[in-house]
């Protein structure tokens, strides 16, 4: 039998599914069995035609099972995801096929796009495929598959890309939410209890973890989570941190239940902390040390039973004020309640100066709404 009419013999086999006339013809000829014909590989072809059996029993001869053939060049999991075989798919899988990202042509997500095979899309997407690759060529511009499955008007798909994507998103996040934990439950404290927010067209949901006073620290800790899931505006200006969350000290009697934080002259710390979290992401702003936020134009009370009108945003020295993560080291800033005159000369002579005279006068950083006002005398 010649070399052409041996080629076209074991086509005919492959396709009338025909296993053990494809053994009898290729053998043990390994050359034989990973030539690359016009339709790529043998391999490529039994994937093409949907011939489970025959693919099994080629990869069991020895077929190179990631060789790159056929007409867009991929492996055989490519014509496969083409075609909408997903029982080949998930065969090429399970013995080792490897996932072709490189180009467009060659990637079987794409592939299974352009087929509409929404099944051989989530296979790839739980076998880990990468959903975030994109391409720019003659063809296409900066296109991951979400972007491919719009233009092909495969609304599905489409979907199931997106929900995959907020998946990832919402995976990440609560793993660094997760470190973020870690880190306030060593340097602050077990956390007693948390306060989350449901917050409509914001970019971050900040969380309050509020900490109870221990042996060590005579106060409750209220510490935000969720602020630094996205970094504060840049400017040329800016010389802080990117990313931040924020702490604050309340006595140890502080009214904290459900029902006392109905009444402002317990809330107000709480909603303090939580509006100047969300300051960066809804304003387009940043925060550092030495910023000061005062309570309206003139300053006013925080509440009835204080003269406090201001926030200070202070650094903070509980684990080194940070916590180092893999991608991005997030600052811890407390923040302090100030008088309208202690604002003042903050303005004047600056953030260091302030905190030398409170360090001067023994004024602490856990709030105190009687306590001495520095910018009486100076």
């Amino acid at each position: 039998m010649g070399n052409i009419e041996l080629i076209k013999e074991i086509r005919t086999a492959i396709k009338q599914n025909n296993v053990e006339r494809v053994v009898e013809l290729i053998g043990s000829d390994m050359e034989l069995m990973n030539m690359v014909t016009t339709f790529g590989t043998w391999l490529h072809v039994a994937a093409t035609h949907g011939k489970l059996e025959i693919v099994k029993r080629l990869i069991d001869l020895g077929a190179d099972i990631n060789k790159r053939g056929g007409v867009f060049g991929g492996g055989a999991i490519n014509v496969a995801a083409s075609e909408g075989h997903i029982d080949i798919v998930r065969c090429l899988l399970s013995n080792g096929a490897e996932i072709d990202v490189s180009e467009p042509e060659r990637n079987p997500l794409f592939a299974a796009i352009r087929g509409g095979h929404i099944d051989i899309v989530k296979l790839l997407i739980e076998n880990g495929i990468d959903i975030h690759v994109t391409y720019t060529g003659e063809s296409m511009k900066n296109m991951d598959a979400l972007a491919f499955a719009h233009e092909r008007g495969q609304k599905e798909i489409a979907n199931l890309l997106d929900s995959a994507k907020k998946e990832e998103y919402k995976d990440t996040a609560q793993n660094k939410t997760n470190e973020i934990l870690d880190y306030i439950r060593e340097h602050f404290g077990p956390i007693y209890h948390t306060i989350s927010e449901i917050v409509l067209g914001s970019k971050v949901t900040v969380d309050i973890q509020i900490i109870l006073p221990t042996k060590d620290r005579d106060f409750i800790t209220l510490v935000t989570t969720g602020m630094s899931d996205v970094a504060m505006d840049e400017t040329e200006e800016s010389v802080g941190s990117r990313y931040a969350e924020l702490v604050l000290k309340l006595p140890a009697n502080w009214p904290i239940s459900k029902d006392e934080m109905g009444d402002n002259v317990h809330f107000w710390p709480l909603k303090w902390l939580r509006m100047v979290a969300h300051i960066p992401h809804s304003y387009d702003g940043w925060l550092e040390a030495g910023v000061v936020l005062p309570n309206g134009d003139p300053p006013m009370p925080f509440a009835s039973n204080t003269a406090l009108s201001c926030i200070l945003i202070s650094k903070s020295e509980v684990g080194g004020g940070f916590v180092n993560l893999e991608n991005r080291v997030i600052d811890f800033y407390t923040l302090l309640p100030i008088y309208e005159e202690e604002r003042k000369i903050a303005l004047q002579k600056g953030y260091d100066y302030l905190i030398e005279k409170y360090d001067e006068n023994g004024v602490s950083d856990v709030l105190d709404i009687k306590r001495k006002n520095i910018g009486l005398n100076g």
